[in-house]
């Protein structure tokens, strides 16, 4: 399983837009791994967790295109985690509804150029997969993306946690977060070709019940936010203390199948210092700090 971090700040980004503080003017002063835009994660090219404003733009800088794209998992409907927007963009074809996406495509690029579209080229449906909360935040925004047929070649599941759900080669868990009100916000326990992966942001922890289904399995990695780093610990995020916590958990229940493999992501500038400085102090600590652009294997 490849993956590719297409973002690793927190809804701010890193560093802050508006901010000037210590860390945000480091970041700005020394740019590289330090620049963090919202977070997101692509799995072998075929699989996105989230899809926010940012993402896309990662990826082209990275030579990756989204169209190839097949599944989307949703954790929630915060911005920093789904763009209605960038769902939109797929659109395609032209803007004569009498005249099919296929007629359209074979169209030469001199005809197609003609008409308004976002895209030229024929996309596969988009499996988006998100819970009830995420569903209606897309309702409410862009209702048009749920027309049949979708002019966008995007089909909806709602998720349930409990259940597991099977897509091509990946198979996945929701879990319930603890991030706003229940319901709201879902991490995932995925596994394709053997390799099995904890994607735990957005959370502030976990309830007994799903606490009981994370610590039941073994993981090649986990990728975990971060996004309060050196502060206290509050409901709804992870703190540096959080993690360790956590960490030293999963070690204890057994739940590493090899190495422990264990990076954080969405880190806020306001409690996780510059990249630059977080992976010196962390050095020794077992975790890795992500960043924009970073790609693994497991």
């Amino acid at each position: 399983m490849k993956i590719t971090f297409l973002g690793t700040g927190a809804g701010e980004g890193y560093p802050g837009l508006y901010c000037e503080c210590p860390n945000c003017t480091y970041a700005r002063e020394h740019g590289g791994r330090n620049i963090r835009t919202n977070t997101a994660t692509l799995l072998d090219d075929d699989t996105l967790l989230d899809m926010n404003d940012t993402c896309p733009v990662t990826a082209a800088r990275l030579g990756i295109s989204l169209a190839r794209v097949r599944r989307l998992l949703i954790t929630h409907s915060d911005d920093d985690h789904l763009s209605s927007q960038v769902l939109w963009w797929r659109f395609g074809g032209h803007n004569d509804q009498s005249q099919t996406d296929e007629t359209f495509f074979a169209l030469p690029l001199s005809e197609k150029m003609k008409r308004s579209a976002p895209r030229f080229t024929s996309v596969p449906t988009l499996d988006v997969y998100g819970n009830r909360a995420t569903k209606h935040a897309l309702m409410r925004i862009r209702p048009q993306i749920f027309d049949e047929p979708s002019p966008q070649q995007v089909a909806y599941h709602e998720i349930r946690e409990g259940n597991e759900y099977v897509s091509g080669d990946v198979t996945f868990a929701p879990i319930r977060a603890q991030h706003g009100y229940a319901g709201f916000c879902h991490n995932y326990i995925l596994t394709r070709g053997g390799k099995t992966l904890l994607y735990a942001t957005d959370t502030g922890g976990y309830d007994e019940d799903m606490l009981a289904i994370v610590l039941s399995q073994k993981y090649d990695c986990v990728i975990m936010e971060g996004t309060l780093g050196l502060g206290a610990s509050l409901d709804g995020h992870m703190s540096l203390e959080k993690n360790l916590r956590f960490q030293k958990l999963l070690r204890e229940n057994g739940c590493w199948k090899h190495d422990e493999r264990m990076y954080l992501t969405h880190m806020s500038p306001h409690w996780t210092p510059p990249h630059d400085q977080y992976v010196e102090m962390l050095a020794d600590k077992g975790l890795s700090v992500a960043w924009d652009g970073l790609q693994i294997e497991i």
